[in-house]
């Protein structure tokens, strides 16, 4: 039960968030903002996650995960309450600055809580992240209608009932006192760990590579949406068909996972992960050069199935590798870095592409993609055997 609970959790999470933001946007622009403002209201969603996002996670392992799913959701509500009361600029900006905030506790609190079931890691986050990216495709769908047909005002309460149903959905939650139970031994371990850093902890290089990798997914997956349309209208593409294309991303990213099971036992995770890397990369360098629809689409297809792969089992990776102390801790560094990320590498190839223009955005994001699938690589194993074992081989 815990575990569909977490689900229908997650769901309701990312519902309310992909259809939050186009409404705030659109409303706050009828409002009289500018679209350097509203630039500055959505901004703000990311900002605080990529302050507080290890603190955070800290609280998650110190508080337990219900303080904090509670915690979440009651800022959650607050935020949303604000905007039907006082709409202005500086309370946009609190809003989604505290929706950042609350969706940082809730999904490091719910991914924690699925590394603390136990099971089939990869199939329990599989699921979880399945059902996360249907939220992602329902959420604007149904907010912008609301908002279209309704107003922002019934908008904003539809999706406070979606909050406090998820909220009421916690009292549902069993067995969470064996993770009381085991607070003061945990307490006890983390006073000892205390000088231990977190940045010594990811020296294990699964760890550290499934950081990296989560996080170069997650902002390349943000580039493409963002500059691809811009690509598609250099090559002729009407606006149309680049939505088209775009879609076919999001059901390539949502397919490939019910075969995630599958491919880790046959291939394992760390591979996976690294050739995910590589063929995104590839794809990267290619699309330019890709006149026809009919292979812009295989091309998106396959890139949707590397980005769809790489940030669930990154997750995964984490939840196996972590101790469940410090788990929180570790999956809030890499929530930093996804944030860190998504600012700094449209920035960096944002004036890039300004100077030289966007196909070089791509080239050099496959560039980096490859390098870094290089780096990240499995390691070969070396054996080493004993001179009696020599003697009978």
């Amino acid at each position: 039960m815990n575990y569909y609970i977490i689900i229908l959790m997650n769901t309701i999470l990312i519902t309310t968030i992909t259809g939050i933001k186009p409404v705030v946007s659109l409303y706050s622009y009828s409002l009289g903002l500018s679209p350097q403002e509203i630039s500055i209201i959505i901004a703000s969603s990311a900002i605080c996650p990529a302050l507080l996002a290890m603190h955070i996670g800290k609280w998650v392992d110190h508080l337990g995960t219900r303080p904090m799913v509670i915690i979440g959701h009651a800022m959650y509500l607050i935020s949303l309450l604000l905007t039907i009361i006082f709409p202005s600029f500086f309370i946009f900006l609190l809003q989604l600055a505290m929706v950042g905030i609350a969706s940082t506790c809730l999904m490091l609190a719910l991914q924690k809580r699925i590394g603390s079931l136990g099971g089939d890691i990869d199939r329990m986050v599989a699921n979880y992240s399945l059902f996360g990216s249907v939220g992602a495709m329902i959420g604007p769908i149904i907010s912008s209608v609301l908002y279209d047909h309704y107003g922002y005002d019934i908008c904003i309460i539809f999706n406070m009932l979606l909050i406090a149903i998820a909220l009421c959905s916690e009292m549902g939650m069993r067995n969470l006192d064996g993770e009381s139970m085991q607070k003061t031994d945990e307490n006890e371990k983390a006073n000892l760990q205390g000088s231990e850093s977190i940045w010594t902890l990811i020296r294990n290089r699964d760890m550290r590579n499934a950081i990296l990798i989560g996080g170069l997914i997650f902002s390349y997956r943000e580039l493409f949406s963002v500059y691809f349309p811009l690509l598609a209208d250099n090559m002729g593409i009407s606006p149309t068909l680049t939505g088209l294309l775009l879609s076919f991303l999001g059901l390539a990213m949502l397919v490939i996972r019910f075969t995630q099971t599958t491919l880790v036992r046959s291939f394992g995770r760390m591979r996976i992960l690294t050739w995910s890397l590589f063929v995104t990369g590839i794809i990267y360098l290619v699309i330019p050069f890709s006149p026809w629809i009919v292979l812009l689409f295989g091309l998106v297809g396959i890139l949707g199935a590397g980005l769809g792969l790489a940030q669930p089992l990154s997750t995964a990776a984490l939840l196996e590798e972590s101790s469940p102390d410090r788990r929180g801790e570790v999956l809030g560094v890499q929530m930093m870095i996804n944030r860190v990320s998504q600012f700094a590498i449209p920035v960096i190839f944002g004036g890039i592409g300004g100077l030289i223009g966007v196909s070089a955005i791509f080239w050099g994001s496959g560039l980096v993609l490859m390098a870094f699938g290089y780096v990240t690589r499995p390691l070969p194993v070396y054996v080493k055997t004993t001179k009696n074992q020599q003697k009978h081989m």
